[in-house]
């Protein structure tokens, strides 16, 4: 019996299809990832390129740039804690519970470890789960500590020395303090990264902050009557030589060492450091007290102004994609929320009653245009894409027609009714970061707490696994009794809602009167920011900060346009550009959800 060799197929290459696929081994992934490290070290070099020599060595000497931290706070004076033993007291306390916390989480660790390694596998389930409990006791004081231990600094204008220690000068002792409180929270952030990356990340900040305040009280640069930061006068080409150089510093190191972790980190680090800089060198020549003085807590507080609709929408596309069903929509729900949210508030007032009513009522109409999305995207498996792209059409016109027909005989209905800022006792005092994030609109309150609740639906509980198990493998998700088409259909109307409050945000949230064009496409720079942050909550909130920041700065910019080569329309159009990147794949590689705006059916 003889064998013939099959024939040839015109225009297939048999070999080709016979080669063994390329294994993917960690050889050939460590060789990726040090190329990238060392793509990043040069970037930074580049960088410290243009800081030494266009902001140090093409500067003056003598100009100096004047730092304003003025508070911008709306809340009003609270009662401070008026005796400096009781300062020292709430100190004590907080540093008791916070090194409680830790030690007991730690100890905690370690023997969950060494029964884990000495015991089956169901006894250290047990031991684990009987020590939840405790655990979040701890990490609860950990966190009540560290409040009590900003409230000490934040309501002390300027501590005295405590009566029995006459040697402690009130400053010094308000340096050693904050120090102290700083080197705490430091000890915290190890003890809440184990539970929350995103929570130690804040936890962190807000120790940078305790210890930057307490430098500058100690040094004097505080306003002696209230206690708060106000102004700080810097040389522009010394700030420049010294960051740019720990800049250079970090680009050899990324170049030389190439490390296998941490690159990141070193690399945003030295894209903070070059945003310092350059601002510093932007505003050069500003006076104490002038409006070119560089404004850092109203430029921090801009970012999260700009930054609130977006929150809203990329966590609207975070719902949505997570289940499989891609929602290009985000533009159209942004408007009908917004004319919808400016609509009820203005006939029933300026009040919280108007206020609630227009934020649900634009939730409402967010959630219908998700429903017709997801009905012709799910019930006739259309094509998700054009589908989102018409209702967004759709959505624009109708907005126009009705702002001509509706709103501009009866500018009543447009009355620009906004929601006031809400300051939370003590902590919108805390410099910087006060003003920032605790005495804003309720919406950006309202973000928080919605990616919160969203991360821990999809990564803390049964409803988030069924969503996620629709979005990667639908078919597998079927066969074990859950209803693919339910789940993304909720989802995606859930999307439509969330979206919606982000359009209330654009008219409510800054008291603007709705206007035709008013969101600028910012329902697809939601969706990049999606893709930036990873299809995740809290990935997706820190990528919409970095886009806030460049809107807030454009505006910064505008000010000292004489001293900035460049036009602001560039500034402008950095969302965008940074968007187009993103979707271009540039921000690294990424992974959507498998079954991400594929139609699914039971056949």
């Amino acid at each position: 019996m003889s064998i013939t060799a099959p024939a040839a197929t015109p225009g297939v290459d048999l070999a080709a299809s016979s080669r063994t696929p390329e294994v993917v081994t960690l050889s050939n992934l460590r060789s990726i990832s040090r190329s990238r490290v060392l793509g990043l070290g040069i970037t930074t070099l580049f960088f410290a390129v243009i800081m030494i020599v266009g902001f140090g060595v093409h500067t003056d000497s003598a100009d100096q740039t004047t730092i304003d931290f003025g508070t911008l706070s709306s809340a009003p004076s609270i009662p401070r804690i008026s005796s400096s033993i009781l300062q020292l007291l709430a100190a004590v306390i907080g540093v008791v519970l916070v090194l409680g916390s830790a030690w007991y989480l730690l100890a905690r660790r370690a023997t969950a470890s060494a029964s884990r390694s000495g015991e089956s596998a169901a006894t250290a389930g047990s031991t684990a789960a009987a020590g939840t409990s405790g655990s979040t006791v701890a990490l609860v004081a950990g966190v009540v500590g560290i409040v009590l231990g900003l409230w000490a600094l934040a309501t002390a204008q300027s501590w005295s020395a405590v009566p029995g220690l006459p040697h402690l000068h009130g400053r010094w002792l308000e340096l050693v303090a904050g120090l102290a409180g700083a080197a705490l929270i430091g000890v915290a952030i190890v003890v809440v990264r184990r539970r929350s990356r995103a929570a130690a990340l804040f936890v962190g900040l807000v120790g940078v902050v305790v210890a930057l305040w307490a430098i500058a009280l100690a040094l004097g640069l505080n306003d002696p009557s209230t206690g708060q930061l106000r102004y700080m006068t810097i040389p522009v080409a010394t700030t420049a030589f010294v960051l740019g150089g720990i800049v250079a510093a970090a680009g050899l190191y990324l170049v030389i060492a190439r490390p296998d972790r941490g690159a990141n980190a070193i690399f945003l680090s030295s894209i903070v450091l070059f945003i310092i800089s350059f601002l510093v060198w932007v505003a050069r020549g500003s006076a104490t007290g002038s409006t070119t003085a560089l404004a850092v807590t109203a430029l921090l507080a801009a970012t999260f102004i700009s930054a609130t609709p977006l929150m809203f929408g990329s966590l609207s596309g975070v719902l949505c994609e997570r289940s499989g069903v891609v929602n290009i929509a985000i533009e159209g729900q942004f408007l009908f929320g917004a004319m919808a949210a400016e609509i009820v508030s203005s006939v029933i007032g300026n009040n919280t009653a108007g206020l609630v009513a227009g934020t649900a009522t634009a939730a409402l109409f967010g959630g219908l245009v998700g429903l017709v999305l997801a009905f012709m995207a799910l019930h006739y498996r259309a094509d998700q894409i054009i589908v989102g792209v018409v209702l967004v059409a759709f959505c624009t016109g109708m907005t126009t027609f009705l702002t001509a027909q509706v709103l501009v005989p009866y500018q009543s209905l447009n009355a620009g009714y906004g929601a006031l800022p809400l300051a939370l006792p003590v902590l919108s005092r805390i410099p910087v970061i006060g003003p920032t994030l605790f005495d804003q609109s309720y919406f950006i309150y309202l973000a928080f707490i919605l990616a919160g609740l969203i991360h821990f639906g999809l990564f803390r509980t049964r409803w988030g696994l069924r969503v996620r198990s629709v979005g990667e493998k639908p078919r597998a998700s079927e066969t074990v009794g859950l209803s693919v088409s339910r789940i993304r259909y909720s989802n995606v109307v859930m999307g439509g809602m969330v979206a919606g409050i982000g359009g209330a945000a654009f008219t409510l949230g800054t008291g603007s009167i709705f206007g035709v064009g008013i969101t600028e496409g910012y329902g697809f720079i939601a969706l990049a920011i999606m893709i930036v942050g990873r299809w995740k909550p809290w990935g997706a909130l820190g990528a919409t900060l970095l886009f806030g920041f460049t809107i807030s700065l454009a505006s910064q910019i505008s000010l000292y346009s004489g001293q900035f080569p460049l036009p602001s329309e560039f500034l402008n159009a950095l969302p965008y550009i940074i968007t187009i990147g993103a979707v271009a794949g540039l921000t690294g590689r990424v992974r959507p959800p498998a079954a991400d705006g594929q139609p699914y059916s039971r056949e």
